[in-house]
This record gives C-alpha cells, sequence and structure tokens, in this order.
C-alpha cells in the first residue's frame, strides 16, 4: 500500500505530469471556485502535511488582527484520506484535501470512494482483489456530485460491507464553505442522513462505519459535492455604474460583485438606508463624489447591499477570497456589507445593533473565526467616537468617515460615509486619493 511519504516523494519527483507509474496530479485549473471552512472533518484534516512541507510558505504576522494564514486563492498538493494526490485550497484557511478523479493508468483508489479503477477498462497489471480485513465505507450521494444552495442531499451508507458481518454503526462528517451552518438529519449516526446545502463552494463528506463485532473501517470514505447559488444567472457588472472594482470574474461570481464609489448620506446597516440619487454612484458614474447618494446607490438594479455574512457565503463560492483583484495594493480596497453586531466586532443577527462596519477585502482590521462572521475577513471597528477605526482608511489617508457624536462608535454602520477625499485630496503610499477610492460596498443579485 502506499505512505503519504511515499506519495510525497513522487510529487517532489516530478510525477505530476502523469503516467501509469504514478498517474497524474489533480489539474488545479479546476479548483478556481472552491470554498471551505477547513476543521469539520475532525480526524480526517489529520492527515494534511503543514504548508512548510507542501511548498506553502507561512506569510507574515498581520499588522492589525487576524489575517489569512496562507495566500488565498493558492492551490497545493496534499495526501488524501486514501492515499492519493490530492489538492487542497486556501480561503479564509486552508481547505481540506479533495481528492482526484478516479485515474485509469493505476491499481488504487483515487477518489476515496471505495472502488478502485471504477469506470475503467480492465487492468492485466492489477493484482485481484484481496478480501479487505476490516469493513469498507461507501457513500452514494442521490443527487450526484453536483447541486445548489437550497438543495436536499441525500446520503445513503446502504452499500457499505463488512466481511465478517452486518454494519451496524455510522458516523459522517463534512468540511463544508465558511459560513455553511448545514448539519446531519436526523443526525450524522444514521445510515441515511440528509443534508440541506446552504453555502456555495464544496461540501467534503466523509464516512466511517462499524461492523457487528466492533470493528471499525480501515479508511473513511469520502465524496464531493460542488454547490453553486441558484438560480443560475448570466454574467452582470452587478454595479450602478457598469464596472466591478472586486470579484472581477463575473461568470463565476455571478451573484456577488465588489462595486467601488462614494456616498455622502450616512450608513449602510439600517433598514431605512435607501437608494437616494437614482443609482447614480460608483466611481465610474454620475456622481462619482458620492454627493447626495447612499450606499446603497452604488449597486444596479436587480442588486442590493448584501444584507449579512450568511448572503457573501451563499453568493460567493470563494467566500471573501477574490474580492481583492491580484495586483491591487495593500490597504487598498474594502467592500462593505449590512452586518449587524451589538460589539467587539463579533457578527449578530438582525436587531443586535449597528456596531462596526463589516466586509471583504484587504483593508481594515482582520476578522478571525471567534468573531461568527463566517467568510468575511475585514472590519472597521473604533474605541475613539468620530473615527471608523483604521488609520489608512481615514482621511488624510482614505477616503471612510464614521462621524457622529459621543455614541458614534457604537454605531459605525449607523454613520459611515465615504467621501473624506474630494478632489483627490487625500494620498497614501504616493498616490492621490479620492473618495471613490479604496472600495465601496458588496452588491448582491436580488
Amino acid at each position: 500500500m502506499r505512505t503519504p511519504t511515499a506519495l510525497l516523494v513522487l510529487l517532489a519527483a516530478g510525477c505530476g505530469g502523469g503516467g501509469p507509474e504514478c498517474g497524474p496530479l489533480p489539474d488545479a485549473t479546476g479548483m478556481d471556485t472552491l470554498a471551505f471552512d477547513f476543521g469539520r472533518l475532525g480526524d480526517a484534516g489529520e492527515d494534511q502535511a503543514p504548508a512548510d512541507r507542501m511548498g506553502g510558505e507561512d506569510l507574515p504576522p498581520p499588522e492589525n488582527g487576524f489575517d489569512y494564514p496562507c495566500e488565498p486563492l493558492a492551490v497545493e498538493a496534499c495526501v488524501t484520506a486514501c492515499l492519493s494526490a490530492g489538492t487542497r485550497k486556501c480561503l479564509k484557511e486552508w481547505g481540506p484535501c479533495i481528492p482526484p478523479e478516479e485515474f485509469c493508468g493505476n491499481c488504487a483508489d483515487d477518489d476515496c470512494d471505495g472502488l478502485i479503477n471504477e469506470g475503467c477498462p480492465p487492468n492485466p497489471a492489477c493484482q485481484p482483489p484481496v478480501e479487505p480485513e476490516c469493513p469498507v465505507a461507501k457513500i452514494n450521494v442521490a443527487e450526484g456530485s453536483s447541486a445548489y444552495t437550497g438543495d436536499t442531499l441525500h446520503l445513503s451508507a446502504a452499500q457499505s460491507w463488512s466481511p465478517s458481518g452486518e454494519i451496524v454503526q455510522w458516523l459522517w462528517s463534512v468540511q463544508a464553505p465558511a459560513g455553511s451552518g448545514a448539519a446531519f438529519v436526523p443526525g450524522p449516526d444514521v445510515v441515511a442522513p440528509t443534508f440541506t446545502v446552504d453555502a456555495a463552494g464544496q461540501y467534503l463528506f466523509g464516512l466511517e462505519v462499524w461492523d457487528e463485532t466492533g470493528e471499525k473501517s480501515c479508511v473513511p470514505a469520502q465524496a464531493v459535492v460542488t454547490v453553486a447559488t441558484w438560480p443560475p444567472a448570466d454574467a452582470e457588472a452587478g454595479c450602478a455604474d457598469g464596472a466591478r472594482e472586486g470579484f472581477l470574474d463575473a461568470d463565476t461570481y455571478t451573484h456577488i460583485a465588489g462595486c467601488a464609489g462614494a456616498w455622502s448620506l450616512p450608513g449602510i446597516t439600517p433598514d431605512t438606508v435607501q437608494p437616494a440619487c437614482g443609482l447614480q454612484g460608483g466611481d465610474d458614474g454620475p456622481k462619482p463624489e458620492g454627493g447626495g447618494c447612499s450606499s446603497h446607490d452604488l449597486c444596479a438594479a436587480g442588486w442590493h447591499v448584501c444584507s449579512t455574512w450568511q448572503e457573501v457565503a451563499q453568493k460567493s463560492p470563494t467566500g471573501c477570497a477574490g474580492a481583492t483583484p491580484p495586483d491591487a495594493k495593500p490597504k487598498s480596497l474594502f467592500f462593505a456589507i449590512r452586518q449587524p453586531s451589538f460589539n467587539g466586532s463579533v457578527c449578530g443577527e438582525w436587531g443586535d445593533g449597528f456596531n462596526d462596519v463589516f466586509g471583504c477585502g484587504n483593508l481594515g482590521a482582520g476578522l478571525g473565526p471567534d468573531k461568527g462572521c463566517g467568510p468575511l475577513d475585514r472590519v472597521l471597528a473604533s474605541t475613539q467616537p468620530d473615527t471608523c477605526g483604521f488609520n489608512e482608511a481615514e482621511p488624510s489617508l482614505g477616503p471612510w468617515e464614521c462621524v457622529g457624536g459621543p455614541d458614534s462608535h457604537l454605531n459605525e454602520g449607523l454613520h459611515v460615509t465615504k467621501d473624506g477625499c474630494p478632489g483627490t485630496s487625500c494620498s497614501y503610499d504616493g498616490y492621490p486619493v479620492g473618495s471613490s477610492d479604496k472600495g465601496g460596498v458588496l452588491c448582491c443579485r436580488d
């Protein structure tokens, strides 16, 4: 049997080009729209080698709060639960190790489904199957390998078996996109649970079984389901001025867009904030300085400012990763959403208050997993009145302002404007900064 160490040697030796002696590495280009929340599968995650052994690099410590532990959207090789050569992707954290498709040029279970060379012509080089010594877990997903947000998946372990008797115990697990709150129904310990997917991205399901003698499956079975946002939609700019500055690939991000621009009317979170200048906002629109516009005037007709971190998880297949273009300068973009909070930059529910301004980008304090904000990675949060709390966002470096009197530091989402640099009167890193610079809002399709 192959071992993780042996696989790493093969990868280092250049076996990624394919061939009957080792098989191909998975195609990383097919991983561009995956999203995960690492650490929900339990033991399956322990097989992944640390980044310094897999070609990744440790990033420098964050300057202000949580920062990505890996380069967003980076993909690297890893070892799957069935010891094949998989890939994992960085979003807010490293995602799970996704198995490749079954490869017909070897005699191994590449895709971790408990079967060898399924769908392949007979291979005379392969030895006859050896009777397993422990139970064999097998997963069936009635809906197949793709679904839409809101779909209910019907999972089954009925094809699992053991050479020593009946299967009597099951344990399901999942690594899901950041922001998913989905759970197995009626629980993870039944033969055929259901699972309603609530966030876009990829779900890696795992299964372990036990037979009537108490013997546990030697290797967990795995199955990957890719979930897209419902309903299917054609690409649109999503921004009132017809051009997006974040989530640039409209074909991938059909339901979410980063829209830069300015606004002079305060607020982003409350329901009372509505379009006020006929959707003429945006850095390329008729009112790039934002005079008389609200934050909601940056979104196109049929779109709205994204209303919670849950909506971002549902409508972006990569969470906040991808919101900032690869060539964006550091601390140059923040795209805000309508996320309620009471205090401490902890994401709450509607009615919890207008504290802090949350969103995606590379400007603002970092949001760690302890803040309960799903895929969101940035926040403007102050402990002093009349400030947004992040130096590079505010005049004289940037246009974000949270001016509102003695309690404004408890209600940034109520007071925030973006008109603090009229006529490119600010400057950062040697470049002029105007009110439409340094981001805007995230717009979600209605």
